[in-house]
């Protein structure tokens, strides 16, 4: 699924009934788990686990990644 975020938006604390693994094709996000924050930019991949909490935040140019679920 391609998913695009506004630029400097954020999502405060969340987690998602799923596992997630996305690459970054456009912008950046930084994302805040409980043992880590790290920014993505283009090329970069990201692993949420199921029902990991985590924040997000955007960058200037704002985000777009195609993600997979399961």
């Amino acid at each position: 699924m391609l998913v695009e975020r506004e630029p400097n938006g954020a999502l405060d604390t969340h987690t998602h009934p799923f596992e997630a693994k996305a690459l970054i094709l456009a912008g950046e996000i930084l994302i805040r788990t409980e043992a880590e924050a790290t920014t993505y930019r283009v090329g970069d991949v990201f692993h949420l686990a199921a029902n990991e909490p985590h924040t997000e935040s955007y960058g200037p140019a704002g985000v777009r990644y195609l993600v997979g679920r399961r």
